[in-house]
């Protein structure tokens, strides 16, 4: 009975801290083993645009013309596999100035895989934004924001910055997809700061 009490004690101790570490980590701004990139440090107002998940064959490239009219640079965060599926487009993303973001090569979540299926999924992407032109590959947007453990320290080995964000339109989600009603989701709550972070 002892042993019994005992062990049901250290699994409540272990799911506590496993509890502990997932809710401390979940957050945007929080990390373990890695802090994230969610804000620029800049002493103007000034706004990152990231796109990710792509490339799109109906969204990028009108999306690429809409930047390229009003001389907006932004960061794409791309799987893999959307970059195999429309090469030509990743490669005018490259081409056309903006910067590439590695997102996971299926943009499935990371929780509970093995290192072995973490590692892959980041270097098979790596390996393709590196095919495109772009020889450094340092930032890595998780699928879902989703951090924990394996990843950060993974990450970290290959000298990758981690990036969130501060915010994502909930109108992004909905459907029929409206681009004007993200775009305005996106300016409203945009939160430009004059100060250093």
């Amino acid at each position: 009975m002892k042993k019994i009490i005992t062990f049901s004690i250290s699994v409540l101790i272990l799911c506590g801290i496993i509890a502990g570490v997932y809710l401390y980590s979940r957050p945007w701004t929080q990390g373990l083993i890695l802090s994230p990139l969610y804000k620029l440090a800049a002493n103007k107002k000034i706004v990152a645009l990231t796109f990710d998940d792509g490339p799109s064959k109906e969204r990028t490239p009108r999306l690429l013309m809409l930047l390229n009219k009003h001389k907006v640079q932004a960061t794409f965060f791309m799987t893999g596999y959307n970059i195999e599926r429309y090469p030509d487009i990743a490669k005018r993303v490259f081409h056309e100035g903006h910067l590439i973001g590695n997102h996971s090569f299926h943009h499935k979540r990371m929780i509970f895989k093995s290192p072995v299926y973490v590692a892959h999924v980041i270097d098979d992407a790596d390996a393709l934004i590196r095919s495109l032109g772009q020889t450094n590959v340092r930032f890595f947007r998780p699928p879902y924001s989703k951090k924990l453990i394996i990843l950060p320290f993974l990450l970290k080995m290959r000298g990758k910055i981690l990036v969130t964000g501060t915010y994502d339109p909930p109108s992004e989600y909905l459907s029929p997809y409206n681009s004007t009603n993200i775009a305005m989701d996106v300016i409203s709550n945009s939160n430009p700061r004059t100060n250093n972070y």
